[in-house]
């Protein structure tokens, strides 16, 4: 099942997260090269380990200039070379143009690539996932801890033998098992959990950074659609506003996109921002 959002130009970034799922989370496979153990829990391992041991050295400025040498330095098998490559795509799936373009996202991905003594490619049909994205990133803004919270959900779900059926969207139930899943991985913040919750669930969490989605939760005029759902939880609060706002707004409206709405929970909402898209 793709996630099927207003803005057509968004879905490859979906297809392309549908894709990982199946290959990297239900399997141990690879993105970029079918049949390869790429996505297991040898090099899942090696590279949080990585990332574990070399916190100060992969800190500061050119973090790829730093985790290149680190790697090499480490004498990193090919495998982790196209683990990191494939994270780093998995991670830049989420991040609009506006914040980084398709070329750069290609480009740095492919200098991870070409550190490998055997290195492989993005396929073609993968390069138009990078193209537009779907969300500004907030605290994902940062690669270095985008790539590391990619790699950290990705080990814990193979060390733990994750049940898969967290990933099944028909089930209603999943997505809530898939979020206390990653709420018991501590050192990861509520910030840092969102863009991955919505690759995985994006009929359920919406494409909003963490600020956004508290400052909806605990909206005035949304407080009659929450019930008896406790404050803390943000999700489930603010999948009862969606549900309650879809018959008069439809079923792919956005909280910021469509004015109207982004009026009802922000100042920031103003006329000049134009009619409502919804």
């Amino acid at each position: 099942m793709s996630a099927k959002r207003p803005d057509p130009a968004c879905q490859p970034a979906y297809d392309a997260a549908d894709l990982w799922i199946d290959r990297a989370l239900r399997r141990d496979d690879s993105l970029f090269t079918p049949c390869a153990a790429i996505w297991s829990l040898e090099p899942l391992a090696e590279a949080r380990a990585l990332f574990a041991d070399n916190a100060d050295a992969l800190k500061g400025k050119d973090f790829l200039g730093r985790l290149g040498r680190v790697m090499k330095g480490n004498d990193s098998p090919p495998a982790l070379y196209q683990l990191m490559g494939e994270a780093a795509y998995v991670a830049y799936l989420i991040i609009y143009k506006t914040v980084i373009g398709q070329d750069k996202k290609i480009e740095n991905i492919n200098r991870i690539l070409r550190w490998s003594d055997k290195p492989v490619g993005i396929p073609h049909c993968l390069r138009d996932g990078l193209a537009n994205g779907i969300m500004s990133p907030g605290e994902f803004v940062d690669f270095r801890r985008r790539l590391k919270t990619v790699i950290l959900i990705a080990e814990r779900w193979k060390r733990v033998g994750a049940d898969v059926t967290m990933l099944d969207r028909n089930n209603p139930e999943s997505p809530w098992r898939f979020l206390k899943f990653l709420m018991g991985i501590d050192c990861l913040t509520d910030a840092l959990r969102v863009p991955l919750l919505h690759l995985v669930h994006p009929c359920t969490f919406e494409p909003l950074v963490w600020e956004n989605k508290k400052a909806v939760a605990k909206a005035a005029n949304f407080q009659r659609h929450v019930g008896g759902v406790p404050a803390n939880e943000v999700d489930r609060r603010i999948h009862q506003i969606r549900a309650a706002l879809e018959p008069e707004f439809g079923c792919c409206f956005h909280f910021i996109d469509c004015t109207e709405v982004c009026r009802m929970w922000s100042d920031k909402c103003k006329d000049e921002n134009g009619p409502a898209d919804c």
